[in-house]
């Protein structure tokens, strides 16, 4: 089954250009000569590495353009990505990047880099090893413990898996709307606020948060809608809704009010287990053993956001929860 590549990979052709680039030769002409790249082609790759945010054509003339007038040439853009990927190509000349970096190999250096399995799901366990195999032969990706990590002397391969994953998820938020407001993101995942009238008709997007809370009955008034997007093709659970309303902002009494609302409402339907796990992953694992103790002690455990026993008590009348003893 042929794996569908996102837009942030690379082509083999990219990555050869963006190393000549690296190596001062910049002018269009030169760069088609030295890779045998027919004019068309050429135009083709430098489009994705404008999109990609890499790139820019001299003198702020069009592409079309540029590849018919010999002398005019490309450059690195000034973006943080763009210019650790510069550093990184020249520093190690050495290593072929265009068989690292290409295809689906961004895909496991990312998974690498961030130690989540939602790329490594997304491919079979022999092509992830095949990958892993060859970057270790390279000295790029090596065992320190259990899982495997980024040499650190490729430090700037991970700065640059960083930048390039934040320019990405911005880029696909931007695509929303320009009033979207990132709260949170890790791992091609991200937590957006919109103006409530906001139409998301992209891919990935779904309401999370304070804006599904009203689905279990806690009606709230609010100007925005919360969105997580994620390239995970999972339905939106009550425990991700949970955890996602306390990243809106960490550690707001209002926002743990709300949680805890949700939580005690719906306690006998959670899933612990992943609860705790994924609480975790969202490096909330304190946050919610306190919520769980403040139910179950009625408030004598206190800190991190928390109401008062009193103040929580006078919400649950107020939504219309399970009145608490």
């Amino acid at each position: 089954m042929k794996i569908r590549q996102e837009k942030y990979t690379f082509s083999k052709q990219e990555i050869e250009i963006l190393k000549q680039i690296a190596s001062e030769n910049h002018v269009l002409s030169q760069i088609r000569e030295k890779l045998s790249i027919k004019p068309n082609l050429l135009s083709h790759y430098l489009k994705k590495l404008q999109e990609k945010g890499i790139i820019r054509i001299q003198q702020g003339k069009s592409l079309e353009r540029s590849l018919e007038h010999s002398r005019k040439s490309i450059v690195y853009q000034d973006a943080k990505h763009s210019l650790i990927l510069k550093e990184l190509l020249t520093k190690h000349s050495h290593i072929k990047w265009e068989n690292v970096l290409s295809g689906l190999g961004i895909d496991v250096l990312f998974q690498i880099s961030t130690g989540s399995d939602s790329i490594k799901k997304s491919m079979s366990p022999t092509t992830f090893w095949r990958y892993l195999k060859d970057f270790m032969a390279l000295g790029i990706v090596v065992y320190t413990g259990e899982n495997p990590q980024i040499n650190d002397r490729f430090s700037l391969l991970e700065n640059f898996l960083d930048e390039y994953e934040i320019f990405t998820i911005r880029n696909i938020v931007d695509s929303v709307s320009g009033k979207a407001i990132m709260l949170w993101q890790k791992d091609f995942e991200c937590l957006i606020r919109l103006p409530k009238a906001t139409q998301v008709t992209q891919k990935g997007f779904a309401k999370t948060a304070t804006s599904r809370l009203q689905d279990f009955g806690i009606q709230l008034v609010s100007d925005f809608d919360i969105y997580v997007y994620s390239k995970r093709k999972t339905p939106i659970s009550i425990e991700d809704i949970l955890l996602h309303t306390l990243l809106i902002e960490r550690g707001n009494v209002r926002y743990v009010t709300y949680g805890l609302l949700l939580l005690k409402k719906e306690l006998k339907k959670i899933d612990k287990d992943y609860l705790s796990k994924k609480a975790i992953w969202y490096d909330l694992g304190l946050q919610i053993n306190t919520m769980l103790e403040f139910l179950r002690t009625r408030g004598t455990r206190t800190g991190l956001g928390l109401p008062t026993w009193d103040e929580f008590v006078a919400k649950t009348r107020e939504y219309e929860v399970e009145a608490v003893a």
